[in-house]
């Protein structure tokens, strides 16, 4: 495998409070990566500074080019995109102008629309339904859809599971498998820890806003800090 996303020294302050500090990452391709870590620890943060959405220090490389420093625009453009915390769906937009809005490429915009449409068939079914009437499963769905309508070669996904039923989450797991068979690099931020150390290939945890550990995902599965810190409340 050749690394896809490689992250060096990646720092963000916000307004002097240091969010991340001196964190390295790295993707190959085809391989989901997990980010683990409690609330504040910096993983959202990690996710949007990769992305150009907010300053950051250090050097972030996609397929060995420099993004650093380079507008998101450019950034989705290149095969880099966010599935947001929270989906951020406009509400009132129906899912066919939730997946219109964020496509890319002018000449496969209904070739990569009817795929999804066929991948996704509850979408399909419901396209011209509002967004904001759908369940919280399937508004995640759409949200995932919506960062496939760029055609990315790495989706950064930032709490897949947050506030979704267990079974909810199943199905949200179920499509990132089917998406990972066919070779799409991940990059999961996940407070499911269990969940996502079954799915990822590797992972790293954070706390206070630096990499404290890093590894397989079965490593870290098997770690007694991860264990004692991450696990603790689902044993």
């Amino acid at each position: 495998m050749s690394t896809l996303l490689d992250v060096t020294g990646l720092s963000v302050n916000y307004g002097g409070v240091q969010a991340v500090h001196d964190s390295s990452i790295r993707v190959e391709e085809g391989e989901a990566v997990a980010l683990l870590g409690p609330n504040g620890a910096g993983k959202s943060s990690t996710l949007r500074a990769i992305l150009g959405l907010i300053k950051s220090t250090g050097q972030v490389n996609f397929r060995s080019t420099s993004i650093s420093g380079v507008a998101c625009e450019r950034i989705v453009s290149q095969g880099l995109t966010l599935v947001p915390e929270g989906r951020r769906l406009f509400p009132q937009l129906t899912i066919h102008e939730n997946l219109m809005l964020a496509a890319r490429h002018r000449k496969a915009i209904q070739s990569t629309y009817e795929a999804l449409l066929a991948r996704l068939p509850i979408l399909a079914e419901r396209r011209d339904q509002p967004a904001g009437t759908l369940s919280g499963g399937e508004q995640q769905q759409v949200a995932i859809a919506r960062a496939l309508m760029s055609q990315p070669d790495l989706l950064l996904i930032d709490e897949p599971s947050l506030g979704l039923a267990p079974t909810l989450v199943d199905r949200v797991y179920e499509l990132l498998a089917d998406l990972k068979a066919d070779g799409l690099s991940m990059l999961i931020v996940e407070q499911e820890v269990i969940r996502v150390l079954n799915f990822a290939d590797r992972a790293y945890a954070m706390a206070n806003g630096t990499i404290v550990m890093s590894g397989s995902a079965a490593e870290l599965r098997n770690s007694d800090d991860v264990k004692h810190f991450y696990l603790g409340a689902e044993e």
